[in-house]
């Protein structure tokens, strides 16, 4: 089933495609057996990327919660990730649904993955506004260098974020991350942000350039299929095999989701 404008049409995912020639905000999240994931931390920004665009909001954060649980009450043992996006062009058009996922084996949560640098920037970096052109690029690229993650490189050859994750890095047993300024304000950015506050490890903004990835201790990416998911190469280049610090972290971040939504026996 998925949700539109106030009808439930049987489908099994959200496959309709997104809009690509008009504004379309939307929030992806993970739900576990009727109960998402973070969900108070996604509505608030949805609704901040409307205010950045200067947008009517055609619903409240109440009706659009409401309109959420009436999907998921007509399969309440299911697991995945939930897309809701919001267009306005003929008209205001809402849409939740369910779309497909992969989440990381747990090798690959142990052991990480290789990713690959991407020059690429989003014009809007603070607004979750789909963008299908540098995500067709995107999709392209993790196809062509069979990589688990694409870094986006902007133009003075800093690392900013993943093309579906945000980005850090440990050095010295600092953690660092690209300045919110220029990145998406991920909702399991902020959970990596607070754990590391918690475990008094010392967090930093400040951006890794392309030609220093191979200085650096650990490095993982945060987002919302994956979670904490650490990085073992960059551009083939392997990384220390010692992770402690990003497996605290993926630690620390796996007992908020249990906190949230119960114990990880669904696998994730």
């Amino acid at each position: 089933m998925y949700w539109n404008n106030g009808k439930l049409i049987p489908q099994e995912f959200l496959e309709n495609p997104d809009p690509t020639l008009v504004p379309m905000v939307y929030e992806v999240f993970r739900v576990l057996k009727h109960k998402p994931l973070f969900l108070d931390e996604h509505l608030k920004r949805m609704f901040r990327s409307i205010e950045l665009l200067g947008f009517d909001k055609p619903y409240t954060r109440v009706q659009m919660e409401k309109h959420l649980f009436e999907l998921l009450d007509t399969e309440p043992e299911r697991i995945g990730n939930i897309k809701i996006r919001l267009s306005w062009w003929p008209e205001p058009i809402l849409e939740i649904g369910y779309i497909p996922h992969t989440y990381p084996t747990a090798k690959e949560q142990s052991d990480g993955v290789a990713v690959a640098t991407f020059h690429a920037i989003r014009n809007t970096p603070n607004i979750k506004l789909w963008n299908a052109a540098l995500r067709a690029r995107t999709n392209q690229a993790l196809k062509d260098l069979d990589v688990f993650e694409v870094l986006l490189v902007n133009e003075a050859g800093n690392i900013t974020e993943g093309g579906r994750t945000n980005h850090f890095y440990v050095k010295d047993s600092v953690l660092y991350t690209a300045p919110l300024e220029s990145v998406l304000p991920g909702i399991t950015r902020q959970k990596v942000m607070d754990a590391a506050e918690i475990l008094n490890i010392r967090l930093i903004e400040k951006y890794l350039h392309e030609s220093e990835v191979g200085s650096v201790d650990e490095m993982f990416t945060s987002g919302t299929s994956a979670g904490v998911q650490p990085i073992a190469m960059v551009n083939g280049l392997p990384l220390p095999e010692d992770k402690s610090i990003t497996m605290f972290i993926q630690h620390a971040y796996n007992k908020m989701v249990e906190n949230e939504i119960g114990p990880n026996n669904y696998g994730w």
